[in-house]
């Protein structure tokens, strides 16, 4: 199938023959494609697609086993955040010069990455890291890590590191003291835990705020390195859009000059945090947000969305629950008022801004599709493509809600396995009735819900590919790891419905689905390379695919190696980076 007829012979300025897996219902399979202009022209057979190349245009001709994919969008990730990190002293990211410490598998690889740091880096005001996992064998797992054990190797200057979730902090006695916290007092939606009437070292949630009138921030130049590094990462995985998770107005900016100058290549859609605590009343806050989407949103960047934290996480009892976690009446926290967030939501509704809400608890999931409901019964049905991401626990009742009220499932198939916190301290934090409901795909296709797939990067890998072979297999992708039993098996998927979910329902869910997330003549030549086909290969090697070339509005943004059949020049050969492992969430 063609755009125009004959007036496109010889116009096409990139021609890739070899098979290509569309993703559009008309025709899944060709084995040609056409670009001209940034725009696929032609999907169809591979002599019709040569016929279409202009004099001293591109023609690649695959490799047996290399297949065509459209460009895979992320509809859950932190990629300026994970930049950003990436220059300071992560201990969850591969080494780099100057910047990352590296992998740790534990507490003692942690210690020693961070004195190696803060030794090469004296000139630092605060030594500044992130990456430490709850699942470490700390003084008191409980608590999390103490001020006590990060002085140990940082003790002439404040430092804090910020845990591989996002959702806790770890500070040295000198970072608790820079920042007011000597006393064990309660925190509204956080918690200062402590011991002995003293705070401990670790800061869950909302009382991490503490740290942003202290802590150095992050100059334009610092946002834009970070973000230039990460979006070339991503693209080496095969990502050509994204909505990043959660961003401030410091990152907004950055996105929409790095937009302006021609340095976004990535198509990235905003979440602009809507934070609780503020002061401001939820109509001022969401007519802020949508000020700040119509003063920066500029060519690949939209700042239309708009990010609602409703609850932690499990493990460290933040998440909210319908019913208590056991030994006692905790069931987390909740960090909105439910006529608040009704509030919020209707005004963000009502002026066009899409919600992408943070629910771990199915406590948090019903609070977020009642503040839904009451959005839809205020301002009638509307096209915003609200959605909610995480959804670890949800009520049995609570599925079919989410079909009827059009909200999508942001699900992070990657994590789709269980790790250390699962296996030793689920059922005793929730019960195994609760501990075996976990991350109910499989339910939530069934009741009718659309789903759109993300990373939560710099939470767990970015990897789209291994995300895809956990939420088919629901067991560890790692090749040197035991192969178990599935994990919770009724809730496995196919490899179909995660690639549509990592292609057309991410197309759909940032508003995009008539520009990208298949392959067809009028769309954005937005596609990927690949070394295999992941809807044929066995499913234990989908997560060894590996991205030869990506492409974004039919311009190379990632080249791997130097492809067959080019007749005219490439970009120099590049090497792949790394592939982040799995973290802790």
């Amino acid at each position: 199938m063609g755009l125009g007829g004959a007036s496109w012979a010889s116009q096409a300025d990139l021609v890739v023959v070899g098979p290509v897996v569309t993703m559009a219902a008309s025709r899944p399979r060709a084995r040609g494609l056409a670009v001209a202009d940034g725009k696929i022209v032609f999907v169809g057979d591979a002599a019709s697609a040569r016929n279409l190349l202009r004099s001293g245009g591109r023609l690649i001709a695959l490799e047996p086993g290399q297949v065509v994919i459209p460009g895979l969008v992320d509809a859950h990730n932190h990629m300026m955040d994970a930049g950003l990190m990436r220059q300071r002293c992560p201990l969850d990211m591969p080494a780099r010069p100057g910047g990352a410490c590296g992998e740790a598998k534990n507490k003692v690889d942690a210690l020693k990455m961070i004195a190696k740091y803060s030794k090469e880096h004296p000139d630092l005001e605060w030594v500044i890291g992130s990456g430490w996992s709850g699942d470490w064998d700390w003084v008191n797992r409980d608590l999390g890590p103490s001020a006590a054990e990060l002085d140990a190797v940082v003790a002439d200057r404040p430092a804090v590191f910020y845990d591989d979730n996002g959702h806790s902090a770890w500070l040295n006695s000198l970072g608790l003291k820079a920042a007011r916290i000597d006393a064990c007092e309660r925190v509204p939606r956080g918690r200062i835990e402590c011991k002995d009437d003293k705070p401990w070292g670790t800061l869950r949630e909302a009382a991490q705020d503490r740290l942003e009138e202290v802590v150095p921030k992050p100059t334009p130049e610092q946002w834009l390195a970070g973000l230039l590094e990460a979006q070339a990462y991503l693209h080496s995985l095969g990502i050509t859009m994204l909505q990043d998770a959660n961003v401030n107005p410091s990152m907004v900016q950055a996105y929409s000059e790095a937009a302006k100058n021609q340095r976004l290549t990535m198509k990235v859609v905003a979440a602009q945090l809507a934070a609780p605590g503020t002061g401001k009343t939820p109509e001022a806050l969401a007519d802020g947000l949508a000020q700040q989407r119509a003063d920066y949103s500029f060519g690949r960047f939209s700042a239309s969305a708009a990010k609602i934290f409703i609850d932690g996480i499990l493990e460290p009892r933040t998440a909210a629950l319908l019913a208590p976690y056991l030994g006692g009446n905790d069931r987390g926290i909740l960090n909105w008022d439910s006529a608040d967030l009704a509030k919020l939501v209707s005004r963000l509704d009502r002026d066009g801004m899409q919600v992408h809400m943070h629910a771990i608890g199915d406590r948090a999931v019903r609070e977020g599709l009642d503040a839904l409901a009451a959005a839809r019964l205020a301002n009638g049905p509307s096209d915003n493509r609200h959605h909610m991401a995480h959804l670890q626990l949800v009520a049995r009742a609570d599925l079919p809600r989410f079909r009827k009220l059009g909200v999508i499932a942001n699900v992070q198939p990657f994590w789709m396995f269980p790790d250390r916190w699962f296996e030793e301290d689920a059922e005793k934090e929730i019960g195994p009735e609760r501990a075996g409901q976990f991350y109910p795909l499989r339910s939530i296709e069934r009741a009718g819900a659309r789903i759109a797939a993300g990373s939560d990067w710099f939470v767990s890998s970015p990897n789209p590919f291994l995300a895809i072979q956990v939420g088919m297999t629901r067991q560890d992708p790692d090749p040197d790891a035991p192969v178990g039993a599935p994990w919770i098996p009724a809730e496995r998927v196919s490899r179909q419905v995660l690639l549509a979910a990592y292609t057309l329902g991410g197309a759909y869910l940032n508003h995009r689905e008539n520009e990208t997330g298949s392959l067809e003549v009028g769309k954005a030549a937005d596609f990927v390379i690949v070394d295999r086909n992941p809807l044929t290969v066995p499913v234990r090697e989908i997560g060894g695919t590996q991205v030869l070339n990506t492409f974004v509005d039919g311009e190379e943004v990632y080249a791997a190696k130097r492809a067959t059949g080019v007749t005219s020049p490439s970009r120099p050969e590049e090497g792949r980076p790394q592939g982040a492992g799995r973290a802790r969430r």
